[in-house]
């Protein structure tokens, strides 16, 4: 799967017009080939665009774009030790999954507003010292880029099993004048999004031997 990472990879430095001015797909420039939203036997057209932040080994990506193709994927990893073992999960190529091998932020500014229709931060680095707090990722300043680039209505969704990071997200987020908090039970806090691939992350499988993973599900106003 090595030999396929240029076809996974979106291109450094970003051309100047790598999105189109309405994404409704993965934007042309990102494309493999004229056709990444054409059928295959069974696929139906791409409608959604979900962006995941820091994927880690992928596990989440690797599943949905083998199960759903008609969902288009925007990973950001830095680490390439991720990517590879993204890549190494794919058990045959996709057309469906891109991946921005850099910092989230930088791709995030190319992006155009209200395009994309989920947002995915899992199990971030919770940065535990006081003093390294403003290295968290969610900041009123990658709120506002956050709530730029969603759809109306559209998810981000945080999960976490550090508390003391639960509470930052959850405080920082719920502030934010953009999102809406969709919780309706203290049982939402423990309790992933309905679609979510229950034993496919190797966060989800340490909650499932009975550690606790906190969830935070938003969606923009």
């Amino acid at each position: 799967m090595e030999s396929e990472l240029p076809k996974y990879l979106i291109p450094s430095p970003i051309p100047a017009k790598i999105f189109d001015e309405n994404l409704a797909s993965l934007p042309s420039p990102l494309r493999e080939r004229e056709g990444l939203t054409a059928k295959r036997e069974g696929e139906g057209k791409n409608n959604q665009t979900w962006l995941e932040i820091g994927f880690g080994n992928g596990e989440f990506l690797s599943y949905m774009s083998q199960n759903h193709p008609e969902i288009n994927l925007i990973g950001c990893e830095p680490f390439m030790n991720g990517v590879a073992a993204l890549l190494a999960s794919l058990d045959n190529p996709v057309n469906n999954l891109k991946i921005w091998h850099d910092d989230a932020r930088i791709l995030m500014d190319t992006i155009p507003d209200h395009s994309i229709d989920r947002v995915y931060l899992l199990n971030p680095d919770p940065w535990p010292k006081t003093r390294h707090h403003k290295r968290r990722f969610v900041q009123i300043e990658t709120l506002d880029d956050l709530a730029r680039l969603l759809k109306p209505n559209g998810q981000f969704i945080m999960s976490t099993d550090v508390a003391d990071l639960a509470n930052w997200m959850h405080e920082k987020t719920w502030n934010h004048g953009a999102f809406e908090w969709t919780s309706t039970s203290q049982d939402d806090w423990l309790s992933p999004p309905d679609d979510w691939p229950l034993d496919k992350t190797r966060y989800m499988k340490k909650a499932l031997g009975g550690e606790t993973i906190y969830w935070l599900k938003f969606k923009r106003i």
